[in-house]
């Protein structure tokens, strides 16, 4: 999630990178359809699970091998079930963890095509957005430390996945927060990576302004009253959020437009215009230079 604050990293006094979170061990919540949401610290990024009979489904592993183990021993108090896993996107702070999977057994990681190439692409960039929190990771040394892409690619078809007696759904949404965004389905809960936020404003670094309005208005129009949305960030929230956010994010790219009507190309707009934007300075700075570098 480019743009957000390092967190500092903490080691425990016998050294072992991940023995500060075994000793405040993650917490679980329940949601409907047999779904959890957990948060990390440091980015304070949502994982979620989902269990069937079979398999269960895990949901963002974390910004390297000491998040990741965090993680691991969390959904190991919720199942023992052999595991699948999904990045919902192509940021660091959401997949760098999945070498420590890959090393506990897991074979099967899903995620959107564009969202693979997008980790191939920016594999530097990805560990240096977590080498403060996650320093062997940042630097590549060290055990798990491997960037491990997923091993099923999807397209924009929707894909169903067989946990048992429980159906999930992952669909390639497209490239609004960043390439090759994934949400997943799972009854009435749709956990939605950082195509939604709560608790801080949307992240524009690598996004697509007029695609991501368009998805928010289509999930605001096409999802029930009772649908439950897990965003990347923050708490779970409703339709009524996503209906919010749209309407922020509308306000922003007219405002970003009619900044940019008539300014000579390259012309960057003062801090006081953009000021007019619903966001702080830097996310509103990144609104503007992507909409204008995404427009047609």
């Amino acid at each position: 999630m480019p743009g957000v604050p390092e967190p500092m990293p903490e080691r425990s006094s016998n050294g072992d990178p991940a023995g500060d979170a075994e000793a405040a061990p993650l917490a679980w919540e329940a949601l409907p359809d047999a779904c959890w949401r957990l948060t990390s610290p440091g980015f304070a990024m949502n994982s979620g699970l989902i269990v069937g009979s079979r398999l269960a489904a895990l949901i963002d592993t974390g910004a390297g091998p000491r998040e990741a183990r965090a993680i691991h021993r969390a959904v190991r108090r919720i199942t023992g079930l052999d595991l699948v896993v999904v990045n919902t996107h192509a940021h660091g702070d959401h997949f760098l963890g999945n070498d420590y999977f890959r090393a506990q057994g897991v074979g099967d990681f899903y995620a959107g095509n564009l969202a693979i190439g997008h980790m191939e692409e920016t594999a530097a960039e990805q560990r240096a957005l977590v080498r403060m929190l996650e320093p062997e990771m940042g630097a590549g040394v060290g055990e798990h430390t491997r960037i491990h892409v997923p091993t099923h690619a999807l397209g924009s078809e929707p894909h169903e996945l067989n946990l048992g007696n429980r159906f999930i759904t992952l669909q390639q949404v497209g490239s609004a927060h960043s390439p090759g965004d994934l949400t997943v389905r799972a009854g009435r809960v749709l956990f939605a990576g950082d195509v939604i936020e709560q608790g801080g404003p949307p992240n524009f670094g690598d996004s697509r302004p007029s695609q991501w309005l368009r998805l928010l208005e289509d999930l605001a129009v096409h999802e029930g009253s009772d649908t439950v949305f897990v965003p990347g960030h923050g708490g779970p929230v409703d339709r009524d959020f996503v209906q919010r956010q749209a309407r922020e994010l509308r306000e922003a790219i007219l405002l970003c437009r009619r900044i940019a009507t008539g300014r000579a190309e390259g012309c960057e707009p003062t801090d006081e215009e953009l000021s007019a934007l619903p966001y702080g300075p830097v996310e509103s700075r990144f609104i503007y230079e992507r909409l204008v570098a995404t427009s047609p």
